[in-house]
């Protein structure tokens, strides 16, 4: 697109060292064009060339952007995007936005019912769903109404809810936020090509005058494909937002929704048993009640959501969400002084058992709450795995409950990208159970006293057998 470089240099940017180069099916990257050495700038665009809204803009866009929720930040700037779209040539941004794609291929929001349904997590499709149901109600509510009235910005353009959507997939997959979350976000031409990875050879950098610039952050050589960082992000949010995900992404996590009724159901799975040989009761007692909530997982400022991996963000190599771990001990403690005076973070420390007894019966627990996680999907790993290689995947076992449209063929992209998405999540499980179980064998094998560590944790055994309950909510 060589007009789109052409518009940056007509606009006092630079594009040097650097070149766009078709992907295929990926789209469109960025390289370099010749041997760079970190520090070396290889972009300039300048302040005139983002993308954004600011307090000079058409007072009716303003007050339209401020009627979106804050947390849609996305969507405030798509209200800007299809404003400079319906301007056609007149806009200053016109290069660039005949360049946007005419489809943005991916993104769930535009999922067909079965891809949707193949991705069979609900913390995400729930996501999906909550941004379709506002495109729709903002599209009718408020868009629809404008055209005719004195508010309306776009020229008595009925903007529908496929010219919003589009508008806000763009922006998803594309803006930036240079000046910070409280600051609008601005989409950036040209350095926006450049594709994602957790090790950049690249970064965005601000410079004078309210200009950014594309910089190398390490040396590249020449015909290097340049990426970026879009952040320490889940799956969740490069698959919602750039409509790709990364397999063992060190930042993934699965979410657990927390309430005593999932450990109970973690200790019925794992066969835990009290005293006299008899399946464990967990009773919410007071004293059980006040550590909870000081842990804030009950009470008026609870946070009930946990997440299981995603250690990459923390540098922990415990996949177990420590609050987890914490509920769990407190809930096998047969007694208030087992627990009571520890403090949340004493309890929540991975390397520091209250005994041995309490410990080994925690760690069953969490073990069958990771199968209950697991046995939320739909389908297995070997199964999806099947699926991704073209073949039709077998049940289990004779009558085992599958939907049968969970094993036909995958027909499209989409329904392979929604596959792959809910695979990464059943390996984080897999290899959560494989933890557990590692750290349960070494209490096995090791004098566990009140005050001393875990010992170092051995390969586990085999996952258990799951039954049918699990996730939180997003």
């Amino acid at each position: 697109v060589p007009e789109l470089t052409a518009w940056l240099q007509c606009n006092y940017g630079r594009f040097d060292g650097a070149s766009l180069v078709n992907l295929g099916p990926s789209g469109w990257g960025l390289k370099s064009t010749q041997d760079i050495e970190p520090g070396q700038r290889l972009i300039k665009l300048p302040a005139a060339c983002h993308l954004t809204y600011g307090a000079n803009d058409d007072p009716r866009l303003l007050s339209l952007v401020d009627k979106v929720p804050t947390e849609l930040w996305g969507a405030k700037l798509a209200l800007q995007l299809v404003f400079h779209r319906l301007r056609g040539s007149d806009s200053k941004f016109a290069t660039y936005i005949s360049n946007l794609p005419r489809g943005v291929p991916g993104v769930p929001m535009f999922f067909s019912k079965r891809a949707l349904d193949l991705i069979d997590y609900p913390p995400v499709t729930q996501q999906v769903q909550k941004r379709c149901r506002w495109l729709l109600s903002f599209s009718q509510q408020v868009l629809a109404k404008l055209p005719g009235t004195p508010e309306d910005p776009y020229g008595g353009v009925m903007v529908d809810i496929n010219a919003l959507g589009w508008a806000l997939a763009c922006v998803s997959s594309r803006a930036f936020r240079t000046r910070g979350p409280s600051h609008p976000a601005a989409m950036l031409p040209l350095i926006d090509m450049a594709n994602h990875s957790f090790t950049p050879n690249v970064e965005v950098l601000p410079m004078e005058c309210g200009a950014v610039g594309l910089f190398a952050k390490t040396k590249v050589s020449a015909g290097e494909l340049l990426h970026l960082s879009y952040g320490k992000l889940s799956n969740d949010f490069l698959f919602m937002d750039y409509g790709f995900v990364v397999p063992d992404n060190p930042y993934d996590a699965v979410q657990l929704k927390f309430d005593v009724g999932l450990l109970q159901a973690g200790a019925l799975v794992a066969n835990v048993l009290d005293a006299s040989g008899a399946p464990l009761e967990l009773s919410l007692t007071p004293w059980r009640l006040a550590l909870l909530t000081e842990l804030r997982l009950a009470g008026p400022r609870a946070d009930t959501e946990l997440n299981l991996g995603g250690g990459g963000e923390s540098g922990s190599s415990s996949m177990v969400d420590p609050r987890l771990l914490a509920a769990a001990r407190i809930m096998v403690a047969r007694q208030e002084g087992e627990v009571v005076g520890r403090g949340a973070e004493r309890l929540c420390a991975m390397d520091r058992p209250l005994s041995k007894e309490n410990e080994t019966a925690a760690l069953r627990i969490i073990a069958g709450v990771v199968a209950v996680a697991l046995s939320n999907f739909r389908t297995t790993l070997d199964q999806d795995l099947s699926l991704l290689a073209g073949e039709v995947p077998t049940p289990l076992a004779e009558g085992a409950g599958v939907a049968a449209d969970a094993m036909v063929p995958l027909t499209c992209e989409d329904e392979v990208l929604a596959v792959r998405f809910r695979s990464e999540k059943k390996k984080i499980l897999s290899r959560t159970l494989q933890q557990v179980a590692a750290m349960t064998a070494a209490l096995s094998s090791e004098e566990v006293r009140q005050t001393m560590g875990l010992a170092t944790a051995k390969k586990g055994s085999k996952p258990l057998p799951a039954t049918n309950k699990g996730f939180g909510k997003k």
